[in-house]
C-alpha cells in the first residue's frame, strides 16, 4: 500500500473509530438514566440467564438513530432489531451491542458495555475485516477504541504492548456458557486446568469489558464459548490493536462465525490454546455470522 493509500485508508478508519466512538457515547448516557431504574414489567426473558429491558432498546434506538444520520447508507446489525439493511448496495456495517451484561445491568452490578464495530464489504461479497470500534463502560467512566493500524486507546491514552508473564501469575477472565449449557462438562474441566495453573480467574459477566481489560493488561487473557459476533467484534480489535493476539479455539481467525475466542498477550493466548484444544480439539459446526470472507 503505497504511502498516499496509507493515509487515505488510516484517515477512513480513523473516522469510524470516532463515529463508533460516538456512538457507544449515545447508548451510554441513554443507559445511565435507565441504571438503578428500569420497570420490572419491561424486562422481558429470551432464554435462561439472557434477558432484554427497555434499557437495552432505548439505547439500541438512539444509536441506530445516531447511524442513520451519519451513515445513512450503511448496513446495521444489533442484538435486539436484528438486520437494518438500507436501499443501495451498502460499503459498511455496523455491528451493535446496546447493552452487554444486561443482568448485570438489571441487578445493580456495575460492569456493563456498550459496544459498537463496523466491517466493510470486501470485493468478494463477504464482510470484513472489522475496520474501527469503541467500548463504553459507563459506570466505570472509561472508552476504549481502536481502528485498524492506527492502535488502541483508553479514555485518549495509547494502550501500550501487553507484557507477558509467567502462567502461574496470569489473571484470566472467562464467561460461562449459560445459552449452551451442554457444554458445561467439558467448559468445568477446562476451568478447573486453567485454575489450577494459573493465578486465578474472574468472571465479571460482560465479555466486553473482559477483552477491553485484556487489551489494558489487566487481564491476561481470556476465554469463553457460543458468543455472538456483537459481543466481540470491537473487543477483538482493541485487543489486536493494543498487540494481543485474538483467535477461535484452535487458533485460527474464525472467532466472530464460531462465538469462541481466546485472547490475550501473545504468551498467554498460548497457554491458554494448548489447554483449551485439549478440552475442545475440533471447531464447533457453527455459523453465527454467517457471509463472512
Amino acid at each position: 500500500m503505497g504511502g498516499h493509500m496509507k493515509s487515505s485508508f488510516q484517515s477512513e478508519t480513523k473516522r469510524l473509530e470516532s463515529i463508533a466512538a460516538e456512538a457507544s457515547e449515545i447508548g451510554g448516557s441513554i443507559l445511565l438514566e435507565y441504571f438503578g431504574s428500569v420497570r420490572k414489567k419491561s424486562i422481558i426473558a429470551k432464554g435462561i440467564g439472557d434477558w432484554v429491558s427497555e434499557a437495552d432498546l432505548a439505547s439500541e434506538k438512539a444509536i441506530v438513530d445516531y447511524l442513520g444520520e451519519v451513515a445513512p447508507n450503511d448496513e446495521i446489525i444489533t442484538e435486539e432489531t436484528g438486520h437494518i439493511k438500507p436501499d443501495t448496495i451498502p460499503k459498511y456495517r455496523w455491528i451493535i451491542d446496546p447493552l452487554d451484561g444486561t443482568t448485570n445491568f438489571l441487578r445493580g452490578f456495575p460492569i456493563w458495555a456498550v459496544s459498537v464495530a463496523v466491517e466493510k464489504l470486501n470485493p468478494t461479497g463477504r464482510w470484513g475485516p472489522i475496520l474501527a470500534g469503541a467500548i463504553n463502560i459507563p459506570s466505570q467512566h472509561e472508552i476504549f477504541n481502536a481502528s485498524v493500524g492506527n492502535g488502541a486507546y483508553r479514555n485518549g491514552d495509547k494502550l501500550s504492548q501487553l507484557l507477558p508473564r509467567i502462567l502461574n501469575e496470569c489473571l484470566f477472565a472467562t464467561g460461562f456458557p449459560f445459552r449452551t449449557r451442554e457444554l458445561i462438562p467439558d467448559y468445568s474441566k477446562l476451568l478447573a486446568d486453567v485454575l489450577l495453573r494459573s493465578a486465578d480467574v474472574r468472571r465479571p459477566g460482560a465479555v466486553a469489558v473482559d477483552l477491553c481489560y485484556v487489551a489494558a493488561g489487566i487481564f491476561d487473557g481470556f476465554w469463553e464459548l457460543d458468543l455472538a459476533p456483537w459481543d466481540i467484534a470491537a473487543g477483538a480489535l482493541i485487543i489486536r490493536e493494543a498487540g494481543g493476539t485474538v483467535g477461535d479455539f484452535q487458533g485460527e481467525d474464525d472467532f466472530l462465525t464460531t462465538g469462541d475466542i481466546i485472547a490475550g498477550q501473545t504468551d498467554s493466548y498460548g497457554e491458554l490454546l494448548s489447554m483449551i484444544k485439549n478440552y475442545f480439539p475440533t471447531k464447533r459446526k457453527v455459523d453465527k455470522f454467517p457471509n463472512r470472507k
